[in-house]
């Protein structure tokens, strides 16, 4: 008995100087809960639900994941993080905006809990504090080949929320690709200010249009103008194209999965080692090339394109995926001509 004792010991002390710390089983389930800043049909909260199912289906490390949401989280946020936290059911809260202020106040009272926040507005943390960012400026760059190259009045614009990291990089690329495929094109940009308001993007709308502009980028998802002015429109996150099908030149679309996948693997990690989680304080963010978006042309605007212009778009998205292309990430904030 007093032998079997002392390889016992003999080999927990082993673990210990060889690892560091006992290696723990590794977990066969994760339960996730998904913040959101809006309802799950809005578009940028549609392209994380989308990516969180095929992330289920793919089941990663062989895990059974359970997801489960929160809608329309803003001013009430720590509290929605912290009701999570206190069950301990919960090992990863997934929160899809800048929920920054609320993770700081909590995660050191919950270290075994994965936080999760996403673009900008926040701040590295490091800890159990992870930062993750979704840029579509690649796919935008070609999109922006599509306007340049379809414009006939020279003069392309841009509809937006308000002027923030995560979209200014779509904007820029945008006018880069428009730029690029035309040399004469003219940009204008408004933000109007609110992250949803339909009336004020489409005054800013029939604004750019009475100013010339027939391509506008519409990231602030108001469509109406677009389709009773007949103008080229171009949508982001996701598919727009049922929305307003006769306006919608092409939409970027957001993949989360290599995101979500990346999140997963380092709390696979620390559960694994039984070691604590340590997050970069740099956010962390994929490429096209990497699996983090694509477009998508509307069928009825492709029908009519010339070949040159779909053979460009084309070209350069396949190198661009190919990692052959490189497009800038520009976070400055964008100005009219």
């Amino acid at each position: 008995m007093l032998k079997n004792l002392v390889v016992a010991v003999s080999l927990v002390a082993a673990t210990w100087l060889a690892g560091g710390s006992a290696q723990a089983e590794e977990p066969t389930k994760l339960r996730i809960a998904g913040i959101l800043s809006a309802g799950k049909e809005a578009p940028w909260e549609s392209s994380f639900v989308s990516s969180m199912d095929r992330i289920i289906a793919a089941k990663p490390h062989g895990l059974d994941i359970e997801v489960n949401y929160t809608e329309n989280v803003s001013d009430n946020a720590e509290q929605v993080f912290r009701t999570y936290a206190e069950t301990g059911d919960y090992d990863i809260l997934f929160g899809d905006t800048a929920y920054v202020d609320a993770i700081e106040k909590l995660k050191d009272e919950f270290p075994n809990t994965m936080f999760v926040m996403s673009g900008s507005g926040n701040r590295g943390l490091g800890g159990n504090a992870y930062w993750i960012f979704v840029h579509a400026h690649e796919p935008a760059y070609v999109m922006g080949q599509l306007a340049g190259k379809l414009t006939k009045s020279n003069v392309v614009g841009a509809i937006s929320t308000f002027p923030a990291e995560d979209t200014n990089d779509q904007i820029n690329a945008f006018f880069a690709g428009a730029k690029d495929a035309n040399p004469k094109v003219k940009q204008k940009i408004t933000f109007i200010q609110s992250w949803f308001d339909p009336a004020k993007s489409n005054e800013a709308t029939s604004a750019q249009i009475a100013a010339g502009a027939d391509m506008v980028y519409q990231m602030s998802g108001a469509f109406e103008v677009c389709e009773e002015r007949g103008i080229g429109c171009f949508g982001n996150y996701v598919d727009m194209s049922k929305v307003a099908p006769k306006s919608i030149v092409a939409s970027t679309i957001v993949k989360w999965d290599p995101h979500i996948n990346w999140i997963i693997d380092e709390w696979w990690k620390a559960k694994s080692a039984n070691a604590k989680f340590d997050a970069p304080k740099e956010p962390r963010w994929f490429t096209w090339q990497q699996g983090s978006g694509d477009l998508v042309l509307n069928p009825a605007w492709e029908a009519k394109m010339p070949e040159d212009v779909k053979a460009l778009a084309a070209e350069t998205a396949k190198a661009i995926q190919g990692g052959g292309k490189k497009i800038e990430l520009n976070l400055n904030e964008p100005k009219s001509d």
